[in-house]
């Protein structure tokens, strides 16, 4: 019996306890519901108020490029004569990667330096001015100039004497018949004693102006004998010819002697002759004058100072053939591949002995150790990128475990359209990672924005209205009821949240979700 009642007693008891344990998990689950982290009453879902540490990024998938990467080839084209560089080199600024053959360039630009040092020394000539050697050429033409021309004075002298004895021989021979045939007053003695007058008139012109030339045979005194001599000689030609004439007349026709006549025949021609030889003499005075004069001009300008006309032409020749040089360097340079920046060789494409296309790709050349990650980002996101930002990089080849740091470095201000979508490119340095090259997968994060310890809901409790933000709180968690709260907002975070900025406080209790 006693037994029986401890038995019912202990049982009793264990329920008691059971029943005590069922009643608090059910208040617990009911608190839980209502209260708890999205918890769902009916058709309402609800959440906390919390503190939380906020993050706003951006994700790019990038690529890894060399911060130099140039496919380098020949300006022209040629037969490859050297290759001295292998896939795997490193290689410094101006070190030569490869050469065509320049044999043909190496003429063309020694020629060009030949033809500007010619410019240039013609030019340091000019400014020079003449060499008393080249001087002294010249003085010594005008010399033989001058001396030929004394000598042709000296001898036109000689001529004009024998030209002078001429005129007197013919006015010895017109005194002579005028005495013998043409004292009589009749018209043809008239005739005769005038030209023998004038014969005489003309001997004594000359005589003055040879005696001059005689005593000093200048160029004036020379030049004016001669052109009294051919007027004179000219006169008594004519007279000479009037005599002539009338020996031929009336009674003088039987009355003068053939000897006579024939004398008068004779004289004319010498006078002729005389007139030849002066005018010749004269024409060769005036030659020996123009040679003169050109010597003496040639002098002079070897005397001279440089014109400023010929300066500049010596400037302007200097400069072409400066141009040529330039020309001829460049195509020669356009037959080398040069090394514009240190870096290392990652493909060799040309071999010797090929012919090589202008412009073609021939090498290669990366700087590996130099390297940065290049993304595209969409235009939603850009406007939240700045230079400087942090980036949290993964690389496929190293696995998503392997975290590294770097900065957006580049943001480039034109859009690049990809399949109809508009994109920026960017730019991020990548810092310590090891084992990369370039072409590799890059998973770029930006930190765009954080926040540490700030409230925060998740971004479904925000209400929009009349351009104002509200939250729904709750006021009863039994009989989930809520009112709403205007509320200023901030970050918009990853995950959802949104920084609540006044308004709410920590720990009260908001609806996220109503189901319609």
């Amino acid at each position: 019996m006693k037994l029986s009642k401890i038995l019912t007693k202990k049982f009793w008891s264990i329920r008691k306890i059971i029943l005590g344990v069922a009643i608090l998990l059910v208040m617990f689950g009911i608190f839980y519901v209502i209260f708890g982290r999205k918890n769902t009453v009916g058709s309402i879902q609800t959440d906390f108020v919390s503190k939380q540490n906020l993050e706003e990024t951006v994700l790019a998938t990038a690529q890894v490029v060399s911060n130099t990467d140039l496919d380098l080839g020949f300006q022209a084209g040629g037969i490859v004569r050297w290759v001295p560089v292998k896939e795997g080199d490193k290689v410094y600024q101006g070190q030569v990667l490869a050469v065509l053959d320049q044999s043909s360039a190496h003429a063309s630009l020694t020629t060009a330096k030949g033809s500007l040092a010619q410019a240039e020394a013609n030019y340091a000539k000019l400014l020079a001015g003449a060499a008393m050697e080249d001087i002294k050429i010249y003085e010594d033409a005008v010399a033989s100039a001058q001396h030929d021309l004394d000598s042709s004075n000296n001898l036109a002298v000689n001529i004009l004497s024998d030209a002078y004895v001429k005129i007197y021989n013919v006015y010895t021979t017109s005194t002579s018949m005028q005495n013998n045939y043409f004292s009589a007053s009749d018209q043809e003695g008239i005739k005769a004693r005038e030209s023998r007058a004038n014969i005489n008139s003309n001997l004594q012109d000359v005589k003055i102006y040879l005696d001059t030339a005689q005593k000093n045979s200048t160029n004036e005194n020379v030049d004016s004998a001669i052109s009294q001599m051919l007027l004179s000689l000219n006169n008594v030609y004519s007279s000479l010819s009037i005599i002539r004439e009338q020996s031929d007349s009336g009674i003088y026709y039987s009355k003068v002697s053939l000897t006579d006549k024939t004398s008068l025949d004779t004289q004319k021609g010498y006078i002729n002759t005389a007139l030849t030889d002066v005018t010749t003499k004269k024409q060769n005075i005036i030659s020996y004058k123009i040679s003169l004069q050109k010597a003496q001009h040639q002098l002079d300008l070897k005397k001279a100072p440089p014109m400023q006309a010929d300066i500049d032409l010596a400037k302007a020749q200097i400069l072409s053939a400066q141009g040529q040089v330039d020309s001829a360097s460049v195509a020669l340079n356009n037959l080398i591949i040069v090394a514009p920046s240190a870096g290392t060789i990652t493909e060799v494409v040309t071999k010797i002995g090929e012919q090589a296309t202008a412009m073609a790709k021939a090498i290669v050349l990366q700087d590996v150790g130099n390297l940065y990650a290049e993304a595209n980002v969409s235009e939603a996101n850009i406007a939240s990128l700045k230079t400087g930002q942090d980036i949290d990089y993964t690389f496929d080849a190293l696995g998503p475990d392997k975290h590294f740091s770097g900065k957006v470095t580049t943001i480039n201000p034109a859009s690049t359209v990809i399949s109809g979508v508009v994109d920026y490119k960017i730019k991020g340095n990548i810092e310590n990672v090891p084992n990369i090259k370039p072409g590799m997968t890059a998973n770029m994060t930006i930190l765009i924005e954080k926040k540490d310890n700030v409230l925060a809901v998740p971004s479904t409790a925000i209400i929009n209205k009349n351009s104002k933000k509200y939250v729904r709180v709750v006021d009863d968690s039994k009989k989930i009821t809520y009112h709403e709260v205007q509320v200023d907002t901030g970050m918009e975070a990853d995950g959802g949240l949104i920084e609540i900025i006044s308004g709410l406080n920590e720990g009260q209790g908001i609806v996220t979700y109503i189901k319609p």
